[in-house]
């Protein structure tokens, strides 16, 4: 079943996002083996990309989200599209457990407080859009949150969380609530203090799994709050054979056919999702024997235009 993502607006001045996503970041253990500090840390990351889509217009809009820091865990990236789907994967996905003071998980320690998130959007314009900000903590929602205020611009309260148990995720999830610029003070200063009492947002979502409850719980009785329809999230790749072929043809026909010559193959496995694709002797000859014959047509139309 895919997970439910909610959205809320508040007398027209705030937005209220909440979301649900504790299948898929099951589906990020699965697939990658997680240890359950490499486990929240992606599925913390997993979760702020889908709230960042949400805001997308179009199915075809694109994300990529990557948190680079000092610690164990390397890269974390996340990729989210317009149409709810959603994929990622770390660079150390068996890193050793360390546990805070508190008793939680130390994602911040695993990710490292030096480093910085990037994030990269695809929206239609001639350019990608591309924004930076350093880590602050590591924890993942205190660095996002300063990278809504510091590269869009966009004063958020942000809360993220993946409660596991046994190496399952029993509840994950996130919260974000954006303040748009017509905002009037009194409304901003009543927001702020109910975002205070938030709390541990994986232990709202256990006791109330569907996001509008706890949007609700936070804010249903303020005047004028009104929800859109939900959509839903899930964890789905992409990634298709005639992609791995475009990469292939892009190693140029010397380097492929060194690694034909070497292995008798060539092999790639995607990084999101572990599928591995193949290709032989004569299926890499194929590929630039239809290269040159696409390369060929291309000269003879350009010819015969002049």
């Amino acid at each position: 079943m895919p997970d439910i993502i909610q959205k809320a607006i508040i007398d027209n001045q705030i937005t209220v996002l909440a979301v649900n996503s504790t299948a898929t970041v099951n589906r990020a253990i699965k697939l990658h083996d997680l240890s359950p500090v490499a486990a929240a840390a992606l599925g913390r990351t997993l979760t702020v990309a889908a709230l960042m889509a949400n805001s997308f217009k179009n199915p075809t809009d694109y994300l990529t989200a990557v948190v680079s820091g000092n610690g164990p865990l390397g890269s974390i990236t996340a990729c989210a599209d317009g149409k709810g789907n959603v994929k990622g994967c770390v660079d150390n996905n068996a890193v050793d457990n360390a546990l805070r003071e508190d008793g939680h998980l130390d994602v911040g320690g695993a990710v490292g407080k030096v480093g910085k998130i990037t994030v990269i959007k695809n929206i239609g314009l001639k350019q990608p859009y591309v924004g930076t900000c350093n880590l602050i903590t590591g924890e993942i929602a205190e660095d996002f949150a300063n990278y809504f205020y510091i590269s869009e611009q966009q004063p958020c309260a942000l809360s993220l969380g993946v409660k596991l148990q046994k190496g399952k995720c029993i509840a994950g999830g996130g919260l974000l609530v954006q303040v748009l610029p017509q905002c009037s003070e009194e409304l901003l200063d009543e927001v702020e203090k109910r975002a205070g009492r938030i709390g541990e947002i994986s232990t709202q979502l256990q006791e109330k799994p569907d996001p509008k409850d706890v949007i609700e719980s936070i804010f249903g009785d303020m005047d004028n709050v009104v929800y859109t329809e939900p959509s839903t999230i899930k964890y789905k790749c992409d990634c298709s054979m005639a992609r791995i072929k475009k990469l292939v043809v892009s190693l140029g026909k010397k380097e492929a056919h060194d690694i034909v010559a070497e292995q008798g193959f060539i092999e790639v496995q995607c990084h999101f999702c572990g599928k591995k694709y193949r290709l032989d002797e004569q299926a890499v000859n194929q590929l630039f024997e239809d290269k040159k014959s696409r390369k060929s047509k291309t000269t003879d139309s350009s010819d015969e235009s002049k």
